[in-house]
């Protein structure tokens, strides 16, 4: 297909899906989409962080839809080309044509997610649910505990690879256990043992103060906290975020990691 510039694909093009990072979208937004918008275009987001935050703001005569895949972008593919798809969030920001709902339905059906699923919501819903997903469980939750429960079986002197195996690698079959029929499949299918450490002890440790940090976490969305923490960090170069980076990168457990994936994924060894 044919290349072209921003510019030239946004007076081109009826529908402007702008699928870029959140902190570089508004700077695209107003200099290279905006000033080529007329009336009757569609502006297409996957995620509505930049119109719920308001870091854009489209004029009165375009449709503003989202169409929000429940998985990343690759993701979406690979179910694509399998025949399936990745269930969607769909939701209506500006309707100026009366039919921006069907358009969105319509594009939905086009990535593959009305074959798996496809659901109403808001972009207000769908931005501030899906950050707060991402920092309890996703990409906060899941990898510290991970990390940290990696953490205190070697510094209480179990192997390293051992620990790796019982924190790490057996996370994915427990995750496929549940994933397609619930967590009461997942308990039938293992131990008793396991379940009632599982029971008990999960509780614990989702306790009162668990529950506390995510209320805090939700509420630091709801005000914009996050996000004006997030718009200092990303204008100031990253740097909290690439010392973190770095922290992980030079860890044990990604060292750890870096050899059995070898090992067990790609039949390599490592020096």
């Amino acid at each position: 297909f044919d290349v072209f510039s921003i510019q030239d694909a946004v007076g081109n093009a009826d529908i402007i899906a702008i699928l870029l990072p959140d902190q570089v979208m508004s700077e695209v937004y107003d200099i290279s989409i905006s000033p080529n918008l007329s009336a009757g275009k569609i502006l297409q987001f996957s995620h509505g962080y930049n119109i719920h935050y308001e870091k854009i703001v489209p004029p009165k005569d375009v449709d503003v839809m989202m169409v929000a895949p429940s998985g990343a972008g690759k993701m979406v593919r690979q179910e694509f080309e399998k025949g399936s798809g990745v269930p969607n969030l769909i939701a209506i920001h500006q309707d100026y044509s009366g039919v921006a709902f069907d358009m969105a339905l319509s594009y939905s059906k086009a990535i593959g997610g009305t074959r798996s699923a496809a659901f109403k919501s808001t972009f207000k819903e769908e931005t501030e649910t899906d950050l707060f997903g991402e920092q309890v469980v996703l990409t906060g939750g899941i990898p510290k505990l991970i990390q940290n429960s990696f953490k205190v079986m070697v510094e209480s002197g179990y192997s390293p690879i051992t620990a790796w195996f019982v924190s790490y690698y057996e996370v994915k079959l427990i995750v496929d256990l549940f994933n397609e029929n619930g967590f009461q499949f997942m308990n039938d299918a293992i131990s008793d043992t396991a379940e009632y450490g599982g029971q008990t002890r999960g509780n614990r440790l989702m306790g009162d103060s668990a529950t506390s940090h995510m209320k805090s976490f939700l509420s630091e969305i709801q005000s914009g906290e996050f996000f004006k923490e997030w718009e200092a960090e990303s204008q100031s170069g990253l740097p909290h975020l690439e010392e973190l980076r770095e922290k992980d990168a030079n860890s044990e457990f990604e060292a750890v990691s870096k050899v059995l994936l070898n090992a067990i994924y790609r039949n390599k060894s490592d020096s």
